[in-house]
């Protein structure tokens, strides 16, 4: 079984990719890194998916059996004011992925989608499913939406076989773009007080990045499932303040000062829904956000803390 990841050396893909090594699975890695930079591949195309030449490249390459397309853009905080550039990466690049894919008519598809595609327009109370009407407010989100329309197209049209996974908060180690879970645990390993740029009432759903990982390999194995969307989340919903709670719980102390003038609208989305994923790829979270920091705070800062 062949199997090509873009993004190899972010940040779920980085963790897909090791999981897949572990297996004895061969795998393609694609990034915009130099080859030394990747670990997690037998064989790596460093590549643009911005760039003018990548739907050629990307053209040539061999057949594959499976694809995570979790190139990109990694969200509405990266390149806020070049809306032309997520587009490019996005949409563009995601177009010549699914081109690929129609091509080689590989088994399974699966692409990274976001939370942020629903916008707060519904209110935070809702409980939000797949078929909820989508409002993006950020440039992001609509890219990450598109990328949804073009899936159906292509399977609708050539027979795709694709599946979107609406990811919300990822967390855990390795992550390196904007994380306060991650900042938290910083600070409390090294004994000083945490700045959070957000109001402690600004809303999180965060799902770890082994939940993340699981629920690809099974919607890689789902057999004909019903739908092309899911949500996946650890199916809780928290403030900044319970998250620091919990932060503080977990490693003993934990100074947290918040800013409360600032709470983005980005983040006033309604509590995601996981049943569909639940009822058809047989995803159920395994680790809440206890035990999902406390792997993380193990993982990557107990022992500094230790020291």
């Amino acid at each position: 079984m062949r199997t090509l990841i873009t993004g190899i050396n972010g940040f779920i893909g980085a963790h897909y990719g090791k999981r897949l090594q572990e297996r004895g699975a061969w795998t393609m890695g694609l990034d915009l890194q130099p080859v030394e930079q990747t670990l997690h591949c037998d064989d790596y195309l460093q590549l643009d998916l911005g760039s003018p030449a990548a739907a050629q490249v990307l053209h040539t390459l061999p057949a594959f059996d499976y694809i995570l397309h979790a190139g990109g853009i990694s969200g509405f905080m990266v390149e806020t004011d070049n809306p032309r550039r997520i587009f490019e990466v996005n949409v563009a690049g995601s177009m010549a992925v699914l081109d690929l894919a129609r091509r080689t008519r590989c088994r399974r598809l699966v692409l990274c989608s976001t939370t942020m595609v629903y916008g707060p327009g519904v209110g935070t109370g809702a409980v939000l499913t797949e078929t909820q009407y989508p409002e993006p407010i950020s440039v992001y989100g609509a890219s990450k939406l598109a990328v949804e329309a073009l899936m159906h197209a292509f399977h609708g049209q050539y027979a795709v076989d694709a599946i979107a996974l609406r990811f919300t908060h990822v967390y855990g180690p390795g992550r390196t773009t904007e994380c306060f879970v991650r900042d938290m645990l910083a600070a409390a390993a090294a004994g000083r007080p945490c700045r959070i740029p957000q109001a402690g009432r600004s809303l999180r759903q965060y799902v770890h990045i082994d939940d993340v990982c699981r629920s690809i390999e099974l919607a890689m194995d789902a057999a004909n499932p019903r739908s092309r969307l899911f949500n996946i989340s650890a199916d809780e919903i928290h403030t900044l303040a319970e998250v620091a709670a919990v932060a503080r719980a977990v490693t003993g102390a934990l100074e947290v000062d918040f800013d409360d003038q600032r709470d983005l609208p980005n983040y006033r989305v309604g509590k995601l829904s996981i049943a569909r994923a639940r009822e058809e790829l047989g995803y159920t979270p395994r680790l809440p956000l206890r035990q999902g920091i406390e792997a993380y705070w193990e993982a990557s800062f107990s022992a500094a803390a230790a020291g």
